[in-house]
């Protein structure tokens, strides 16, 4: 959906920021050779009166205990500790554990590399795919609610996670680098 902003609307917030609006929904008229193009005579936009940062996750932080480096180092010496970490990953959708493993590591991230001089980056990139019904997208939004902030872009996404969903959905105008 496009949104107006105008006025103290403005610069509230930045690409990736999880925001609650407020404002008039209206239409935009198409004339010309855009409306004949696109099939529609008008299209609809948001006027933004009033914008609000939110929290990403439904949990406020606040009400959350401290975890301290020391409760960390603790937690990691146990023999679990990486089963336990991965099925607290959307702990709703059962089973899926290598899949929820797979996804805790895109998460935390590789470690960049420089033998001999070659600079190998550290990113980790999953595709998953399967059967529909089988909870891709549910994983796929949890992570999206924990991961660090990222934007709407590709480009803004780095040292974030990038959340692409039904491929076969996409327009090409929707990633004009991708051939």
């Amino acid at each position: 959906m496009t949104i107006y902003c105008s006025g103290e609307a403005t610069r509230q917030t930045s690409p990736g920021d999880h925001v609650t609006v407020t404002g008039i929904y209206l239409p935009m008229v198409k004339k010309g050779f855009r409306a004949l193009t696109s099939g529609l005579l008008s299209s609809t936009y948001l006027e933004a009166h009033r914008m609000v940062q939110v929290k990403k996750t439904e949990d406020s932080e606040d009400d959350s205990e401290e975890v301290t480096e020391e409760d960390l180092i603790t937690l990691s010496h146990e023999q679990d500790f990486y089963e336990k970490l991965s099925s607290s990953l959307a702990p709703e959708i059962y089973d899926h554990e290598d899949v929820k493993k797979a996804l805790l590591l895109l998460l935390v991230g590789g470690v960049d590399r420089s033998p001999h001089g070659m600079k190998i980056r550290g990113n980790i990139n999953i595709c998953l795919m399967g059967d529909p019904g089988v909870a891709k997208s549910q994983l796929l939004s949890y992570i999206d609610r924990i991961s660090p902030r990222k934007g709407g872009t590709l480009v803004l996404a780095d040292q974030g996670v990038c959340c692409i969903d039904e491929f076969d959905k996409m327009m090409g105008t929707d990633l004009p680098y991708m051939k």
